[in-house]
């Protein structure tokens, strides 16, 4: 048995099976009628109209059988719906998918099944229109068109339930949408929609929501006077009118229109406009009152808010256009008006510093024992809560009518100096507190602050606020110009030709020898004070400012009365005024020191632009950024056969070989990292293709502007080179020379000193033993020799194994441990190695380590320990040799692994060297993929170490 496969759109099929509602109806009649039709035209035994359930097929209408639904993994119409025609199964025991199928081998003993498919108007296969027979038998297409007509009219049924859901469901949508358009716009307008009846209570049949706005009260509270009734809120002075005015127009049947107060439940009373009318074709009251209520309180308040609006702005141009000219006659007439407005006791202009409240101006009642100059502690003042709240936040102004509340009993001021009200603002000047506006009496307010009041006071406030600036503001202006070092001036030429300086600082004195007072009258004496060769070109000058209009910048010298003459600098803006004159804004300095130090910075930059330009050295300025040339010298180009335009526009690798692209990059790593690279050596490549070695270093630097750059050295190291491969051709000559008769002389001194010639004098004895340790030293020397040239030319035989650190170390110690007593020292190491794999040659790792420890042992003092310690850091095994000798002089470090260097020839060491040692270690060092280094050791003496990967297990 095959069982009916999965449709792909089987999430949307179901859906659509369930929108039809057929599975929750049951069988119904219209169907079954056309089963038992089907019956008789196709002589069948049984019909069905079956629909294909989730996880069952079931029956919405059959005849001949009496089971209402089979599991869908056995159904035949599960296999039809996979396709639109229909399905014919003339004998299922000849059926590869049904032969086995539990509805053929048992009952109802299906052999021939016809399955006509059932369709939405969209396309979805719900069931079939299915044919049975226990027989088998065949079926013509008119027998199938035929069966087909028959689905068709199930079809048309399911679909006409389907339009009638739809326009049912298109109905109760539109309803819905109706009830809800009107219920939104009754409860999103401005005002109250009520529905009531014309009795004493005025009983609300209906009420929109927006009533709790006006009243305080729901709509639910005052329908059918639930908690209260609309008679209750509206004020008793309104009652009657309200009364008689819809009597009247239910008489007259007319609208009525009025206004009133109802009282708000927290609020207090608010203002109402009330329009409606009656109707008397209610089915249930024989009149019922609609209408619509609008809050206009607002409107109210705002043409009394109106009126106190302009009194008050009346009064802010009185004061601020009044003709007082002082500054104490204009603050004390506004706080005397101000305090009048606002019917206070006293008004004062205070000013705040620190902790401490002076009154800086006030206006008062007589008797009232406060005056300007007076002092107070800020916290017994009433303005300490005021500027508390400036302090916090955004509030920095208080309104109090009355103080008697307990939020202020705790208060130092309550107690301090008690007042009945208050009224305060934070005045400002340059946008920082600088005092507070404040108005205080004795009395309680009977009504609070309202909003014209108060704005007043803040519009008031920032009136003494602009006054103080502007009056502060030019106090500090002058102050200032007082303490610079120039002078700022008004100079202005008149068209006849006459010069005067309108306006100028006490400093113009000191630069021209006149007061300022003289300059506003005749401005010649000051140009009289001009070098004269300056002169023409100031003139020049102005006369050009004055034409162009463009700013005026000149630089001369001036005749001081005791310095002589003084360079000075300046800039001026100039303005053309009515009359045709030139006035010009601007400010004038001594520059005398600047001048002459930027001349002598010109002949610095001069005579380093010379050493720049001669040196024999080539030096390179790069922008750090982008590697661009900003400039360089003949002696780094000269070698390169290019001009220095020609190398100015090579990239840096058309002059760099790439195989040093890794010293490149370590090179501008360490720049990043200390800002210096180098030194290292490396090739060029001229113009004509050839190479020739060079030797870098440099370092960043940072402009002016802030942008970095690199200067960098490069010398031309080909003769250093070619001394170098002279010097090694002759040492390998001399070495390989000498090599072969010294061996043959230290046999030969052996021998003797064996007795093989007989016993010798003790004389003797002694000059042989001379012999033979000079001839040791020679050899030892010679051995060095040759080992450093396999060494640099890599002839070296390595073979790095993988093996344990430890035995090395404890083989390199046994090697120099015959030199320990001889030389007084001894080597301390850790009771265990710490285990750690390498990869090394152990015979060359032991040679480099023997010619540290000796080097130790030749520096240390007698009786002092050689230490010996490794550590494990970062995959890298660092092993340590430290001595207590005087360390190495800072200038020999550099040079400190070169070949034959040595720290002082003279020193009387206790063994003597080659100068090889420590270079070749190096070398040693770094073909096992190691390094070496220096370091002074911490409390004085030399640490060598020697750093190796290690190789982890």
């Amino acid at each position: 048995m095959k069982a009916p496969e999965i449709p792909d759109n089987e999430t949307e099929r179901q859906q659509a099976l369930d929108d039809t509602g057929l599975l929750t109806e049951g069988p119904e009649e219209r169907f079954d009628r056309i089963t038992r039709l089907a019956c008789h035209t196709f002589s069948v035994p049984i019909a069905l109209v079956s629909l294909i359930d989730r996880d069952r097929q079931w029956f919405k209408s059959r005849q001949g059988l009496d089971a209402t639904e089979t599991p869908r993994d056995i159904s035949f119409c599960g296999h039809a719906i996979h396709q639109s025609e229909t399905l014919i199964v003339e004998d299922t025991l000849e059926d590869e998918r049904f032969f086995d199928n539990p509805l053929v081998t048992s009952g109802p003993d299906i052999r021939f099944y016809a399955g006509a498919p059932l369709h939405t108007d969209t396309g979805y296969r719900l069931g079939t229109l299915c044919l049975i027979d226990r027989q088998p038998r065949s079926f013509d297409d008119t027998q199938i068109a035929l069966l087909r007509e028959l689905a068709a009219m199930v079809e048309d049924l399911i679909r006409a339930d389907a339009r009638q859901r739809r326009q049912t469901t298109e109905m109760e949508q539109k309803l819905q949408a109706s009830h809800d358009e009107v219920v939104s716009l009754l409860n999103n307008m401005p005002g109250i929609t009520f529905r009531c009846l014309p009795d004493e209570h005025w009983t609300m049949l209906y009420m929109s929501r927006q009533v709790d706005n006006v009243s305080g009260y729901t709509a639910d509270d005052m329908i059918g006077n639930k908690r209260i009734s609309y008679a209750k809120l509206i004020h008793s002075d309104d009652a009657s009118k309200c009364d008689e005015a819809v009597a009247e127009a239910m008489t007259e049947n007319t609208e009525w229109h009025i206004e009133y107060r109802i009282r708000h439940r927290t609020k207090g009373w608010r203002w109402v406009e009330e329009r409606g009318r009656c109707v008397r074709d209610d089915p249930q009251y024989p009149a019922v009152l609609e209408g619509f209520i609008v809050d206009i309180t607002r409107e109210y308040d705002a043409l009394q808010q109106l009126e106190h609006n302009h009194r008050a702005l009346m009064l802010l141009n009185d004061i601020a256009f009044s003709t007082h000219r002082s500054l104490d006659d204009k603050i004390g007439y506004a706080l005397q008006e101000a305090r009048y407005y606002l019917g206070s006791d006293m008004a004062i202009l205070s000013h705040i510093e620190r902790d401490t409240y002076t009154v800086a101006w006030v206006d008062a009642n007589d008797g009232i024992p406060v005056a300007a100059g007076q002092q107070f502690p800020l916290g017994d003042t009433w303005c300490d809560l005021l500027v508390s709240s400036a302090d916090e936040g955004p509030t920095r102004e208080y309104f109090i009518p009355d103080t008697n509340q307990p939020e202020y009993h705790a208060h130092p001021c309550y107690k301090a100096n008690s007042l009945g009200s208050y009224a305060g603002i934070v005045v400002e000047v340059d946008g920082h507190p600088w005092g507070t506006l404040n108005f205080s009496s004795v009395r309680v307010r009977q009504e609070g602050y309202d909003e014209s009041e108060k704005l007043f006071l803040r519009l008031l406030a920032n009136w003494f606020s602009e006054v103080l600036t502007n009056s502060l503001g030019h106090d500090r202006l002058t102050k200032l110009m007082a303490q610079l070092p120039g002078v700022v001036y008004q100079f202005r030429r008149f068209p006849d030709g006459t010069m005067v300086f309108p306006f100028s600082s006490p400093q113009i004195e000191d630069l021209y020898g006149i007061t300022p007072e003289q300059a506003a009258q005749e401005a010649t004496p000051a140009f009289e004070r001009i070098h004269p060769d300056d002169l023409a070109a100031l003139s020049a000058s102005i006369e050009d400012s004055a034409r162009t209009l463009e700013n005026l910048t000149m630089k001369y010298r001036v005749a001081h009365p005791r310095h002589g003459y003084r360079w000075v600098s300046g800039d001026a803006k100039p303005e053309r005024l009515l009359d045709g004159s030139i006035q010009w804004h601007g400010y004038i300095q001594d520059v005398d020191e600047q001048q002459k130090a930027r001349i002598a910075l010109e002949q610095s930059e001069a005579r380093l632009h010379g050493l720049f330009e001669f040196s024999p050295i080539g030096i390179a300025l790069n922008d750090f950024e982008t590697g661009r040339f900003i400039d360089l010298n003949h002696a780094l180009v000269a070698p390169t056969g290019y001009t220095a335009e020609e190398f100015i526009a090579l990239s840096y690798w058309d002059f760099t070989p790439k195989e040093y692209l890794p010293e490149e990059e370590k090179a501008l790593a360490d720049l990043r990292t200390t800002g210096r690279y180098g030194p290292f050596e490396k090739e060029y490549i001229r113009k004509d293709g050839s190479r020739y070695p060079v030797r870098l270093q440099g370092m960043i630097s940072e402009e002016i502007d802030g942008r970095k750059v690199i200067w960098s050295l490069v010398e031309d190291i080909s003769e250093r080179k070619k001394l170098d491969r002279m010097k090694d051709q002759f040492i390998a000559t001399v070495s390989h020379e000498l090599r072969t008769p010294l061996t043959s002389i230290k046999g030969s001194l052996g021998l003797l000193a064996g007795g093989a010639a007989g016993e010798l004098p003790h004389k003797a004895q002694k000059l042989l033993e001379t012999a033979e340790r000079n001839t040791s030293r020679l050899m030892h020397l010679i051995n060095d020799l040759l080992d450093m040239e396999k060494l640099v030319a890599g002839k070296m035989t390595m073979a790095p194994q993988k093996q344990a650190l430890a035995p090395i170390l404890d083989e390199a110690i046994e090697s120099v441990r015959e030199y320990l007593h001889s030389h007084s020292v001894n080597i301390n190491t850790p009771q265990a190695w710490p285990a750690i794999t390498v990869k090394v040659d152990s015979q060359r790792l032991v040679q480099a380590l023997t010619n540290l420890l000796s080097n130790a042992m030749k520096f240390s003092p007698e009786n002092s320990p050689v230490e010996v310690s490794v550590i494990e850091q970062d995959e890298t095994a660092e092993i340590r040799i430290r001595d207590h000798g005087s360390g190495v002089s800072p200038e020999f470090q550099e040079r400190l692994f070169q070949r034959f260097s040595q720290a002082d020839a003279t020193d009387s060491r206790k063994l003597p060297g080659t100068g090889l040692g420590l270079a070749i270690t190096r070398e040693i060092c770094q073909q096992l993929g190691g390094q070496v280094g220096y370091r002074d050791a911490a409390g004085g003496g030399a640490e060598f170490y020697i750093q190796l990967p290690v190789i982890k297990s």
